[in-house]
């Protein structure tokens, strides 16, 4: 079994060498008034609380705080009874784990080159990286993966 205190490497703080943000319930890092995210651009990754792995690997131009609150945005959306999709693709996912009884936690890395094609190009190696340390499995979230039944689906 999984021991919490064991941080797998695609959750270290200093994974694929960024200087990644302590990780914060994602409630936490989008709350007003107070929150943790950055109003700046960057890279973002998920991973459910106690468990080994990352749930979504993301990036943004604009602000991390206001890309983050679009998810929180997307699950209440879908457990309206929308459809998933905007204004973020990860909210159906990130709700069905949330359903599940994780706790979706959130960590950062501040881009002062917002240079569009050098971000998403970072995504894509982190995309990667993840998948070579995870033994070829995508993060449950990215493409669209879902829960059913309680079991992680890519």
């Amino acid at each position: 079994m999984y021991n919490p205190t064991d941080i797998d490497e695609t959750q270290s703080l200093a994974w694929e060498n960024h200087a990644w943000s302590d990780w914060y319930s994602l409630d936490v890092a989008i709350m007003p008034r107070e929150a943790k995210a950055p109003d700046s651009p960057g890279l973002y990754r998920l991973r459910c609380k106690g468990e080994r792995g990352l749930i979504y690997i993301g990036e943004t131009g604009d602000s991390l705080r206001s890309r983050l609150r679009q998810l929180r945005k997307a699950t209440r959306y879908v457990a309206s009874g929308r459809e998933p999709g905007p204004p973020h693709v990860a909210g159906a996912c990130v709700l069905d784990h949330e359903r599940n009884g994780f706790v979706v936690e959130v960590s950062w890395v501040e881009m002062t080159n917002p240079d569009p094609r050098n971000r998403k190009g970072i995504e894509c190696e982190l995309i990667a990286a993840y998948r070579k340390a995870m033994g070829s499995t995508n993060p449950t979230c990215q493409f669209r993966g879902h829960f059913y039944n309680g079991t992680p689906q890519h």
